[in-house]
């Protein structure tokens, strides 16, 4: 029965939306005016449509509907987080209520999650996006993918740290237990299983790929014809030893959890390319300034085109990029980023067997924060972490009881995790929340 899912069409699978995005490759051969004029009529909707019924946009009708779609969106004010969490209510759509949306809450890699609403099509998108890069590398969903992200695990049997999720056809290994002991474990699971393709964070694939190096296990694996790295930011050295350990190529792509902009690698380069369909990006500087230049650096500003259940326009991501020339050896003319830093530093909690575990692996996405207004990490032994936690008017001891259940269950016994509450979480001179205070050499991999 499990073979006989991982076989089914993808389109079966994601509907509509799934075909909406296959047709979008027209893309790749597109010209630049081609794709600008799409954009502009994309646009152009979006901004009536948050000028008619987003309160917080109202005042700028008589703009929208006077000028051209990308002059206009430079009338909207560039908002965050914090604009948003103030006051929530401004950003919904009048028709809110009867909209059928389902709500996600983002990784809070700055130590502060926000909660976004996505429509009923959102979910599909996103996996259709994905896909269709993924699909660049040769990969099809009759294909077996083994995945190294921080999903929900089960209560694992001796010597076991991985499970089969038939829906999509990939095995899924824990990067919770990746530990000396361990890793002799994962190289064995992944020659029984036979994948051709890896999928997860750049620090548990890298942790996998120096033991492969260290004990010489490179002709024992299987043919790996591509890993694709999410979440994080891919170090140079990082990338040279993964495709080293596996003899292939590296591939990533750049999103977040806010859904307004899909950016993957360049299938000639290690650039991305700005997916046209999905969000308009733009770079700021300091001030706000617009950053169009070839070279030039800023923070990634992004507009996403499809969920009309949160429209967020000009949201300050918090992420730093430099812009290139959207012409490419490849052929195509979408916009084009390099050098992405910023939330996608590397940090990592220290298991009590050594091993790392990404803070990308900890992301909670829930209802766990609802109360909480800033939380940190503090570690000075490892496997044993404190949750420093600012709570909201409203947080119970219940509250605090379920977050530090919640990391326990995560972990189960490679961390043990304490949830404190604090009256104040000091930031950094540039008024930053460093969301893992650590006191052990090996938590930091840049």
């Amino acid at each position: 029965m499990q073979d006989c899912v991982g076989a089914v069409p993808f389109d079966w699978l994601g509907g509509h939306p799934i075909a909406e995005c296959s047709a979008g490759a027209w893309f790749d051969t597109a010209s630049r005016e081609q794709i600008v004029r799409y954009q502009s009529e994309q646009l152009g909707r979006l901004l009536r449509f948050a000028a008619a019924e987003i309160p917080a946009y109202r005042y700028l009708k008589n703009e929208v509907e006077r000028l051209p779609p990308f002059d206009a969106l430079k009338a909207f004010p560039l908002i965050d987080k914090e604009t948003v969490q103030a006051d929530l209510q401004r950003f919904l759509p009048r028709n809110f209520a009867r909209t059928h949306v389902y709500k996600v809450t983002t990784g809070g890699t700055s130590g502060n999650q926000l909660d976004v609403y996505w429509d009923n099509q959102s979910q599909s998108r996103e996996m259709a996006y994905i896909h269709r890069f993924m699909a660049q590398a040769g990969y099809k969903r009759r294909f077996r993918k083994a995945t190294f992200r921080g999903v929900s695990f089960p209560d694992f049997p001796p010597g076991v740290f991985w499970y089969r999720n038939p829906i999509h056809n990939e095995m899924r290994f824990s990067p919770f237990h990746m530990t000396a002991d361990n890793l002799p474990l994962y190289v064995d699971k992944l020659i029984d299983y036979q994948p051709q393709f890896l999928h997860g964070y750049p620090s548990a694939i890298s942790i996998l790929a120096d033991f492969v190096l260290r004990e010489d296990l490179t002709g024992r694996l299987p043919d790996i014809r591509a890993v694709f790295l999410t979440s994080e930011a891919c170090t140079q050295m990082q990338r040279e030893r993964i495709e080293a350990a596996f003899e292939t190529r590296v591939s990533s792509w750049y999103g977040h959890s806010e859904g307004l902009v899909f950016a993957g690698e360049c299938t000639q380069s290690s650039t991305y390319h700005i997916a046209p369909d999905y969000g308009v990006l733009e770079l700021v500087d300091d001030n706000g300034d617009l950053r169009d230049a070839e070279g030039s650096q800023g923070e990634i500003v992004a507009t996403g085109l499809e969920n009309y259940a949160l429209p967020l326009i000009r949201y300050r991501t918090g992420d730093f990029a430099t812009r290139l020339a959207s012409a490419c050896a490849c052929g195509r003319n979408w916009d084009r980023m390099d050098k992405v830093q910023g939330r996608w530093r590397q940090e990592a909690v220290v298991s009590k067997g050594g091993g790392k575990i990404a803070l990308t692996a900890l992301n909670m996405h829930g209802s766990f924060f609802d109360n909480v207004r800033r939380y940190q990490y503090y570690e000075d032994t490892p496997g044993k972490c404190v949750i420093r936690i600012m709570p909201v008017p409203g947080f119970t001891e219940a509250d605090r009881q379920s977050i530090e259940i919640a990391y326990n269950n995560k972990t189960k016994d490679e961390v043990e995790f304490r949830a404190q509450v604090v009256e104040s979480i000091p930031l950094t001179a540039r008024g930053k929340l460093r969301l893992l205070e650590s006191h052990l050499e090996q938590a930091v991999d840049d």
